[in-house]
């Protein structure tokens, strides 16, 4: 009925705007230039698919009512049959089907190709249409995006210029190199930017480089505002320096105000931060040097150039001599931070990155906007900090050609409890940092709860998996030990064959056992009570075991055991630890719920569509692909941001 009622309008809509082949031509290449690779496939700029996903996805499905219904408009008056109009019909179905996975896909911040296809399946269509010349064109017109020019520093020109031997600069530049133009249409530029600093929590070996820091602004930028916190241990005098506030600070003042001196570090820097009235601030995070290397002009003119929040440069380490470009990619789901080293894309010779892990110079009106969170370590909050900024897509950017010095232990912290505070506030329990190691966090120290009730339209955290896992795990080695034959049933099975792991939104947990076994293992109720279990008989061969937030359902149900095939017990793994199941756990899989079942879909429990349409056992009529309502948007855990099928989009997540 609605597919008649649209062809109506269509012809309706073709009759009174005279739409034809030329309009469908428009419509194509106004997705095109939607959908053109500076606009959307560039990773800085990726909120502007966000923003046009709709209107992309709209105009799609416009296009694909245009030549269906064009299509039927012309069988109606006599004409021919029009094979590119049949053909780019189902064409686009399948762009519009393309699209709207992509949305998911962003969603996930997953790495996301099939935007290449939809663009490539344009321009083919279009060449088709005879509009090369216009592609050739647009692409020509479109192959570099528009620059953006500084208005705050006088703009870089790459040229040759003599320069002495004896000038420490001559290494680098040589006879060619990039040079600050003289221009006289900027604000000077003490007046742009002010120096931050926070040297509370540096281990005491680092307090005599503190006065040459301050020395060395001085001398290189000349009028430019420094605000420090310093302990009150070092004895420094604010008059010895130009334009210096230094805020000394009393250990046991900080102790006073927060639990732990550790979680200060995230309040001080707001507090420093407060106190700038400058366009610009340089958080000098972990500074133990300053040099001409640091070229905060640089800095500053890239913001404008690249229309960036933040840009940061390379670090090297103090003593070690260790160097790194600081620029790290982030992908935050499923309870999970990954971070790794490296760019997608580049600008202006400055990386493109989700995190910076060096000095940066930023926009002061976004510490307003987006204060730094407190009571935290200063690793986490700047962490946090930049994961806002992604999630409002605004970019921030490394430039390696600019250097900063620091403290060898800052280079990449990897203590637990730097990064607690980004458990917490984001209910995250494992954080994979950019050297490759894994930090892992309890319900607790995550601040996730596990309850049945919670896991409705979101996924299972890792410490609720960890739990109901050691009860399967638990209630199957006792089994084991006392000679009968235990297996994994329903869901549980199920997890095993397509995750290797708990079923991400499942509420419970089956174990089958020989009938035999029955009596065996009534036997040890009292067993199970000592260690932590609460029993409950619903009927002969029929039991619950629950934890404390899970319950683990024990069937008795004939099954055919190893020794009937004269063979080992199969073993599946199941969230880490491999636990017996039946013979073929995959026909088992199979032949429970039937078709489809590597597709996903919400425990039947949880599914309210499936309980209202399906009046018998949850085994079968496995309806895939509908996932409740996400009850808190937005959070990593929701289901509605995953794709129903595949089980990669549920691992550790690959940048």
């Amino acid at each position: 009925m609605w597919y008649c009622t649209i062809m109506a309008i269509g012809v309706r809509i073709i009759n009174k705007f005279s739409i034809s082949d030329y309009a469908i031509k428009r419509f194509a290449f106004l997705i095109y230039f939607l959908l053109n690779e500076r606009a959307v496939k560039a990773e800085i700029n990726m909120r502007m698919f966000k923003h046009r996903y709709a209107l992309i996805w709209a105009i799609t499905i416009i296009l694909w009512i245009a030549t269906v219904t064009l299509q039927h408009y012309r069988e109606r008056q006599g004409c021919s049959a029009n094979n590119f109009i049949d053909s780019t019909s189902a064409r686009l179905v399948k762009i519009a089907t393309k699209v709207g996975i992509s949305k998911k896909l962003w969603a996930q911040e997953q790495p996301n190709f099939l935007l290449d296809e939809v663009y490539e399946e344009l321009k083919d269509i279009l060449g088709i249409m005879g509009q090369q010349p216009e592609l050739d064109r647009a692409e020509k017109a479109l192959e570099s995006p528009k620059s953006h020019m500084s208005t705050d520093v006088c703009p870089e020109k790459y040229i040759e210029k003599k320069i002495a031997k004896d000038d420490p600069k001559y290494i680098f530049y040589r006879r060619i190199g990039f040079y600050q133009e003289n221009c006289t249409d900027v604000p000077e530029f003490h007046t742009l930017l002010t120096l931050v600093y926070n040297f509370v929590h540096y281990d005491s070996k680092y307090f005599q480089h503190i006065p040459s820091i301050f020395h060395d602004v001085n001398k290189l930028y000349p009028n430019i505002r420094i605000i420090a916190a310093i302990p009150d241990t070092l004895t420094l005098n604010q008059a010895d320096y130009k334009d210096t506030t230094i805020i000394k600070l009393k250990k046991r003042q900080v102790h006073k105000i927060l639990s732990k001196f550790i979680k200060a570090e995230s309040s001080i820097w707001r507090n420093l931060t407060d106190r700038v009235q400058t366009k610009y601030v340089y958080i000098g995070r972990n500074v133990i040097k300053f040099t001409w290397f640091d070229r905060l002009e640089r800095l500053v003119r890239e913001i404008g150039n690249l229309e960036a929040s933040v840009v940061s440069g390379a670090y090297r380490t103090l003593v070690s001599g260790v160097w790194s470009n600081g620029c790290d990619q982030s992908v935050l789901y499923n309870y999970q931070l990954v971070y790794r080293a490296g760019y997608m894309k580049s600008r202006q010779e400055c990386l493109m990155c989700h995190h910076v892990r060096g000095p940066f110079v930023a926009k002061a009106s976004l510490f307003k906007k987006i204060p730094l969170k407190a009571d935290m370590s200063a690793t986490s909050s700047f962490a946090v900090w930049f994961l806002k900024l992604k999630k409002l897509s605004l970019l921030a950017a490394s430039c390696p050609d600019v250097m900063s010095f620091v403290t060898d232990e800052a280079s990449q912290p990897t203590e637990k409890e730097q990064w607690l505070g980004v458990a917490s506030a984001l209910q995250v329990e494992r954080i994979r940092l950019p050297n490759k190691k894994l930090l892992k966090f309890g319900c607790k120290e995550a601040k996730t709860f596990c309850d049945a009730k919670d896991v409705v339209g979101r996924s299972m955290s890792f410490c609720c998996k960890d739990e109901l896992t050691n009860g399967i795990s638990f209630i199957m080695e006792k089994c084991r030990n006392e000679g009968m034959v235990c297996q994994l049933n329903a869901g549980t099975n199920l997890g095993a064959v397509k995750f290797a792991d708990i079923v991400p939104w499942d509420n419970d947990a089956d174990i089958l056992i020989h009938p035999d076994n029955v009596t065996a293992f009534n036997t040890l109720d009292q067993y199970f009570i000592d260690h932590g279990y609460s029993l409950n008989q619903l009927a002969k061969g029929y039991k619950r075991l629950s934890t404390r937030h899970w319950t683990i359902e024990v069937f008795a149900d004939p099954l055919q055991t190893p020794a009937a095939y004269n063979v080992t017990p199969t073993f599946v793994q199941l969230h880490g630890i491999y636990l017996e199941a039946t013979i073929s756990p995959g026909l088992f899989a199979r032949n429970m719920y039937g078709v489809e079942i590597y597709q996903h879909v919400q425990h039947s429990s949880q599914n309210k569509q499936h309980l209202q349409t399906n009046n018998i056992w949850s085994y079968y009529s496995y309806a895939t692909k509908r996932f409740t309502k996400c009850p808190i948007p937005g959070h990593h855990s929701c289901l509605d941001r995953f794709l129903p099928d595949g089980n990669f989009l549920f691992k550790e997540p690959v940048i």
